[in-house]
């Protein structure tokens, strides 16, 4: 089963702006942004990171915004989420150096790139993954389809994933992905969406401040400190400290 991400409702009808999404599994869950071709995932994807990472939230992954020349898809340049730096992945220009999928070239420096920026990050210092898009090239092997496999094989933080509509079930099962959240950008809401989102890098960022550390054992007369997250919230917040670091919840809960 789904769970889908809806339409905004009315504050009025809605029982409480920051509720959490329902449990989807002891793994942090995989948003699938998804959608037809040529409906604006990545435009959509792009308007939700917009909502997150000025909330510092640290993000790894790419982004692939396509080109048009002549009224046709012709090509797409990947953009390393966690730098900024951005380098072609693919076109339609004929080059013998290049990896051939479908009608697309893929350079050399891209994948490379692209494979970098997609390596298993260190889950202390990585709150969403990002990979836009998995689909048909991955589903027959090439492109990240390796990186994917090293990704969900290991515990991960939150990821968002856009994925056509009609491989939908296909990318699901490929993977095994437990529970997905389920972003149609023909119903969805992005702020919805960015909601659902921030509640998953919340659980995540409190089961990584609250996972349990090997301590030396006390001697008499020492004291206990609190842990430096905490007593930097109590002090009203480290000027280097994680802008996350707490839930915000709504009046009735």
């Amino acid at each position: 089963m789904y769970y889908h991400v809806p339409r905004s409702e009315p504050a009025a009808d809605r029982p409480s702006s920051r509720r959490r999404p329902p449990a989807m599994s002891r793994r942090a869950p995989v948003f699938i942004i998804t959608g037809g071709q040529g409906q604006c995932k990545t435009t959509f994807l792009h308007l939700v990171l917009g909502l997150t990472v000025g909330l510092n939230v640290r993000v790894r992954g790419v982004i692939s915004p396509g080109y048009v020349r002549d009224g046709r898809r012709s090509g797409f340049t990947l953009v390393d989420l966690a730098t900024g730096e951005h380098e072609e992945l693919s076109s339609i220009d004929p080059d013998p150096r290049c990896e051939v999928h479908g009608r697309f070239y893929f350079r050399p420096e891209g994948l490379l790139f692209g494979r970098r920026a997609l390596a298993p990050p260190d889950p202390r210092k990585t709150d969403l993954v990002v990979i836009d898009e998995v689909g048909r090239f991955e589903l027959q092997g090439g492109v990240w389809a390796e990186e994917i496999d090293r990704l969900v094989a290991l515990p991960h933080p939150p990821m968002i994933w856009t994925v056509r509509r009609r491989l939908l079930h296909t990318v699901v099962e490929r993977w095994n992905i437990q529970n997905p959240v389920v972003v149609d950008v023909g119903t969805a809401s992005v702020m919805a969406a960015a909601e659902a989102v921030m509640d998953a890098v919340w659980e995540w960022r409190e089961a990584q401040t609250f996972c349990a550390v090997p301590a030396a054992p006390l001697l008499p007369g020492d004291r206990v400190a609190a842990p430096a997250l905490c007593a930097d919230a109590a002090a009203g917040a480290a000027r280097s400290a994680p802008v996350i670091l707490r839930r915000c919840y709504g009046p009735d809960e």
